[in-house]
């Protein structure tokens, strides 16, 4: 009997032992499991954290591939028809937190890679009405802010082109939209010289860097629009825009755009530019849709000359080139009229008088003619004459990304009063001489087919 219960206390031991030693395995085996559980959480956390950060990044652009043909006999070594790629762009948006974002934009045109866009916007958390831009980013006009790849014509007036060179800037910017009062408003301090070029005696280019402003002075630009809202017949935009900047003198006299007034200044001293605008977009809903846009700016721009420096190998100098101050006007009228849901027609007029202060029977008659060994005497010529361009083009929308664009537009220059006194020698690919006199309306007609596929 003893025996037995010893035995039975061994089996009891046994079992008791067994049993514990499973409840080890599994509460190891529980630990090892919840181990792995944790560190899929923290992995699916992770993820998900990553994924919030990807879905505050917005990707878009386009892609503008054209066929263009050029009807001026032309100096350059390309053809005058030929197949290009206009723009590339891509465009990158981060949603960095709330009111604030990062924009990123290339260009990735062959042979034109470029920075377009590199800036940062933050709205204020109060009023809901203030944002501070800073980078490099669209100067506040009103053509140079709207998209290009929403633009009628398939490019910006001539004016546009000749004032805002590259259209951007590197400054700060602050916008102000009163949230109920249809007013914007905007005020830039920007490097002013972005896109220019400063050519010393040698002909380089001292404004080559685009990252590093040219000088110490620094220009303002103002906007300020009104939405006027016209009840069921649509809208109409309204506004003004100024210009108020300088630029280094690399001269010792500064002649005006009369050819007559020579004044001093010092090198280094502020050449000013400075010009004003007004504009206006009126936005129907008749016939299907209709609009009629313009913008009108004048003012003074500027032209940096240089001065005289010593010629190499001898005690004598190289005559100087006066800075060139010329008042300027022009604009651009653009009429839109929607064809259906998928068709287009836009119609722009454009004109731009480089020197309002010349007239063409004045070009290479009027001029400067210097009584001094260190200065250059300097001749009106064809960069005077005004140029009037009508536009004309027709959009096909195949869907919402592709666009086909049918745009020719005519070209005609102011003509210098005396034949012969302005003229241009070139030579064909065939060898052929040929004279280009601008006493004549001289034929400058570009057609261009686009197709641009937005994404």
């Amino acid at each position: 009997m003893k025996k037995l219960k010893n035995l039975l206390l061994v089996i009891v031991t046994l079992l008791a032992l067994n049993v514990r030693a499973q409840e080890q395995t599994q509460a190891e085996k529980l630990s090892e499991v919840n181990d792995k559980v944790n560190g899929l959480l923290e992995r699916i956390a992770t993820d998900e954290a990553d994924l919030q950060k990807l879905t505050k990044i917005k990707v878009s652009g386009y892609i503008q591939s054209q066929y263009q043909n050029f009807e001026t006999p032309t100096l350059l070594s390309k053809s005058q028809n030929y197949f290009s790629l206009r723009r590339v762009r891509v465009k990158f948006t981060y949603e960095a937190a709330d009111g604030v974002k990062f924009v990123l934009q290339p260009d990735f045109a062959p042979g034109n890679l470029s920075l377009k866009d590199a800036y940062v916007v933050v709205n204020d958390h109060w009023k809901k009405a203030f944002s501070i831009w800073a980078g490099k980013f669209n100067r506040p006009n009103y053509e140079v802010e709207y998209s290009s790849s929403q633009r009628e014509l398939t490019e910006r007036s001539l004016i546009i082109r000749t004032l805002y060179p590259g259209e951007r800037a590197i400054g700060a910017k602050l916008e102000f939209n009163p949230v109920n009062v249809p007013i914007h408003m905007q005020l830039a301090l920007l490097n002013g010289n972005d896109g220019l070029t400063i050519a010393n005696s040698a002909g380089t280019n001292l404004n080559a860097t685009d990252n590093i402003d040219y000088d110490n002075f620094k220009d303002i630009m103002a906007r300020v629009t009104y939405n006027l809202p016209l009840g069921s017949f649509g809208g109409l935009d309204f506004g003004a825009h100024g210009y108020f900047g300088a630029i280094k003198s690399n001269a010792v006299k500064t002649l005006s755009s009369d050819y007559t007034t020579l004044s001093d200044i010092k090198f280094g001293d502020k050449l000013s530019r400075n010009w004003l605008g007004g504009e206006f977009q009126l936005f129907a809903d008749v016939l299907g849709g209709l609009s009629l846009k313009g913008e009108y700016i004048a003012g003074k721009n500027a032209t940096v000359g240089y001065a005289p420096v010593p010629a190499a190998g001898t005690v004598a100098a190289i005559p100087g080139v006066a800075n060139f101050q010329n008042n300027f006007a022009g604009g651009y009228l653009y009429l839109i009229k929607n064809l259906g849901k998928k068709n287009q027609f836009a119609f722009r007029y454009d004109y731009y008088d480089p020197n309002t202060d010349i007239t063409g029977k004045d070009v290479a008659v009027k001029g400067f003619t210097s009584t001094d060994a260190t200065l250059k005497s300097k001749m009106s010529g064809k960069g005077d004459l005004a140029t009037s361009t009508f536009g004309f083009a027709f959009h096909h929308y195949w869907d919402d990304n592709i666009r086909i664009t049918f745009c020719y537009e005519i070209v005609n220059n102011e003509k210098v009063g005396t034949a012969g006194k302005v003229v241009d020698s070139y030579t064909t690919e065939a060898g052929n001489p040929g004279k280009l006199d601008w006493s004549n309306s001289i034929n400058q007609n570009v057609f261009t087919l686009r197709i641009q596929a937005k994404f």
